[in-house]
C-alpha cells in the first residue's frame, strides 16, 4: 500500500574429588569468560558494531556451546546477515538443548519462515502448539503455511478449529478473506469483510478490509464508495485516505492521488514510520520527475511537522539529495545528526555528499566525529579516507583506509571493491607501487568489469611505464563498457602514447576532447604531449600554453618546463 540454544584409596579418592572440584572451577571459570565476552558483545550490538559483537558471539559459543544468550543473539546475527545455514544449525543446537524454550522454536521458525522450508515450518508450529495450546498466533501461523502449500481445505478447516477454541477474532476474518482471494473467488471474500463488518460495526477496519478486498479484486470504484462512507463515519481515521490514494492510483489519477496523500499526512495520528514508507513507496509509483516532487513535499510536510524526530528530517534530507538539492540536504542531514548522532547511515549519506561538494576538511571533521562513535564501521572508515585521499593527505588516507579494510564484511563485495580501489589509488600516491598494483587487482578479482578500477589501474600503469600490454587490454576494455567517458578515452591514447602508438593516440584524444563538456587541462596537455611526437610541435606548445592557464594541473612544474623548454618532458 502506499500504504502488509584404606591409606591408599582414601588418597585416590582425595585426588579424585581434587580433580572432580578443578574441573568444575575450569569449567565455571570458562563459563565465566564466555559470559563476560557476551555482555561485551550485547554492548557492541547496542552500539551498531555488529562485526565486533559476531567476533565476540562467535568466542562466547566457542568457549561455552550451552550459553544459550550468545548461541540465540549469534544466530540472529547470522540471519541479519541472511547466513541462514549458519542460523539454522545453531537454532537447531538451541531447540535440542532447550526444547521447551518457546523463542528457540520461534527462531528457528524465522529461518524457516525465510528459507520457505514449509515442512519444516509445520513441525515447528506443532511443537510450538503443544508448548503454549493458549496462543492462537501458531494455530494461525500454521494455517497460514498450509494455506502458502496450497492445503486450503487443511486451513480452512484449522480456522474452524481456531473458531470454536478462542471464538471469533478480527484475524479469523482476514484469514480466511485471504484464502478466498488466493482461490479467486471474489463473492466468499467480500462476504467475509461484510461478515467482519457486522461483527465490529463501530470499527474503521473490518470497512478499510472490505475496500482492499475491492482493491484487489480490480474493483476501485467500488472501494471508493465504501471509503467515502468510511470518511463520514470514521473521519479521524488515516488510512481511509491512504487507502482512497491507492484507489486513485489505480483510475490513474495521479493528482487525486496527492490530494489524498497530503490529507493522510496531515493527520498526526498516521505513524511516522507508516508516511516514511509510503514517501518511498512514491518513487515505485510514479515517474522520476513526478515522482520527486511529491516526494520532496511531503517529506517536507513530514520534518516540519515532527521537528524533534531525527528519521523525519533524515527523509527529507534524503529526498533533496535525490533531487540535487545539495545545500539544503546538507542541512537537514546535519539536523537530524543534532537530533539523534547514532545513525550511522546518516553519517554516510552526509559523508558522501560533503565529499561530492569538494567540501573535504568538513568530510574529515564530520568522519572523525562518526568514528568516534562507530569506530568498526567500514563504510564511515572508507568514506572518511576518501576524503582525505581527494585532499591529497594520503597517510591519514592510508590510516583510515586499512582499517575499513580490516573491518568490512567479505561478503559486502560493492565494499570491498571500494577499499581496494581507494586504496589502489593511495598507495600509487604515496609510492607504493607494488601494493597499488596488488589492491587493484583484489578489486578486479572480486569484479573484473569494474570500470573505474580498470581504468585507474592501467592509467598509473601508464604513468610508470609498466606492463602496457596489459594496461592497453585494461583500458580497452573500460571503454568497451562505457563508450561515452571521456575520462577513460583519455586514458586509452595515453596508453598508446606510451606504447608509441602515436595516430591512434591522437584519435582517442580528439574522441575525449570532443567528448568532454569542458575539457581539462589534463586532456589538453595530452594532446600537446601527442602533437609533439607526431611532429607538430608549434600546435604542441599552444595546447601545453592553454594548459597551464588551468588552476588544477596534474603537475604544473613538468608542464611548465615544456613551455619553457619548447620540448616534450617525462
Amino acid at each position: 500500500m502506499m500504504q502488509m540454544k584404606l591409606i591408599r584409596i582414601s588418597f585416590l579418592l582425595t585426588l579424585s574429588v581434587f580433580l572432580c572440584v578443578e574441573s568444575i572451577q575450569a569449567q565455571a571459570q570458562q563459563d565465566s569468560t564466555a559470559q563476560q565476552i557476551y555482555l561485551k558483545a550485547v554492548k557492541n550490538l547496542e552500539n551498531g558494531e555488529y562485526y565486533a559483537a559476531q567476533s565476540q558471539l562467535q568466542e562466547a559459543v566457542a568457549l561455552d556451546s550451552t550459553h544459550q544468550a550468545a548461541t540465540l543473539e549469534l544466530m540472529r546475527v547470522y540471519y541479519a546477515q541472511r547466513n541462514f545455514e549458519g542460523a539454522e544449525n545453531l537454532a537447531q543446537r538451541l531447540v535440542n538443548m532447550y526444547p521447551k524454550e518457546e523463542s528457540n522454536w520461534v527462531a528457528l521458525a524465522d529461518i524457516y519462515k525465510a528459507t520457505e522450508n514449509y515442512d519444516g515450518l509445520l513441525g515447528v508450529f506443532d511443537q510450538l502448539i503443544q508448548l503454549k495450546s493458549d496462543n492462537s498466533s501458531y494455530y494461525y501461523d500454521k494455517a497460514l503455511t498450509l494455506t502458502l502449500q496450497d492445503k486450503v481445505a487443511e486451513a480452512l478447516d484449522l480456522y474452524s478449529q481456531i473458531e470454536k477454541k478462542f471464538g471469533l477474532e478480527d484475524r479469523l476474518f482476514i484469514a480466511r478473506k485471504d484464502i478466498y482471494i488466493h482461490q479467486n473467488n471474489p463473492k466468499k471474500a467480500i462476504s467475509e469483510a461484510k461478515a467482519f463488518i457486522s461483527f465490529k460495526p463501530e470499527d474503521s477496519h473490518p470497512y478499510l478490509l472490505l475496500a482492499n478486498v475491492y482493491l484487489d479484486l480490480k474493483k476501485p470504484k467500488d472501494a471508493l464508495k465504501v471509503l467515502n462512507g468510511l470518511e463520514e463515519k470514521f473521519p479521524a481515521e488515516p488510512y481511509v485516505f491512504l487507502t482512497r490514494a491507492d484507489a486513485y492510483k489505480s483510475l490513474n489519477k495521479d493528482n487525486q492521488v496527492f490530494i489524498e496523500l497530503k490529507k493522510a499526512f496531515a493527520m498526526e495520528s498516521l505513524p511516522i514510520d507508516i508516511k516514511i514508507r509510503t514517501i518511498y513507496n512514491v518513487f515505485q509509483d510514479f515517474d522520476k520527475n513526478k515522482s520527486l516532487a511529491i516526494a520532496e513535499e511531503l517529506s517536507q510536510m513530514l520534518a516540519e511537522s515532527n521537528p524533534q524526530q531525527a528519521n523525519a528530517q533524515a527523509v527529507y534530507g534524503d529526498v533533496l539529495l535525490q533531487k540535487g538539492d545539495l545545500d539544503k540536504a546538507h542541512v537537514y542531514l546535519l539536523k537530524a545528526l543534532t537530533l539523534n548522532k547514532k545513525l550511522d547511515f546518516i553519517w554516510s549519506q552526509l559523508l558522501q555528499l560533503e565529499i561530492s561538494q569538494g567540501n573535504y576538511v568538513d568530510a574529515q571533521k564530520h568522519g572523525l566525529e562518526a568514528i568516534n562513535l562507530f569506530p568498526t564501521n567500514s563504510g564511515i572508515l572508507l568514506f572518511t579516507g576518501y576524503a582525505y585521499l581527494l585532499d591529497k593527505k594520503y597517510d591519514e588516507a592510508r590510516a583510515f583506509l586499512e582499517e575499513s579494510l580490516n573491518q568490512a564484511n567479505p561478503e559486502n563485495a560493492a565494499l570491498m571493491v571500494q577499499v581496494y580501489s581507494s586504496l589502489g589509488d593511495t598507495y600509487h600516491a604515496l609510492n607504493l607501487h607494488a601494493e597499488s598494483n596488488v589492491a587493484y587487482e583484489e578489486a578486479l578479482a572480486i569484479d573484473s568489469n569494474n570500470t573505474y578500477v580498470l581504468n585507474n589501474f592501467a592509467y598509473y600503469l601508464a604513468l610508470r611505464k609498466e606492463e602496457l600490454s596489459k594496461a592497453a587490454s585494461m583500458s580497452k576494455k573500460s571503454n568497451e563498457l562505457d563508450p561515452g567517458n571521456a575520462s577513460f578515452q583519455d586514458t586509452y591514447a595515453w596508453v598508446l602514447f606510451q606504447q608509441g602508438n602515436y595516430q591512434e593516440a591522437l584519435s582517442w584524444i580528439d574522441k575525449a576532447i570532443a567528448l568532454a563538456e569542458n575539457p581539462t587541462a589534463t586532456l589538453i596537455e595530452h594532446k600537446g604531449d601527442i602533437l609533439f611526437k607526431l611532429g607538430n610541435k608549434e600546435e604542441a606548445l599552444k595546447l601545453w600554453e592553454e594548459a597551464a592557464k588551468f588552476t588544477e594541473v596534474e603537475n604544473k612544474e613538468i608542464l611548465n618546463k615544456k613551455i619553457k623548454e619548447k620540448v616534450y618532458v617525462d
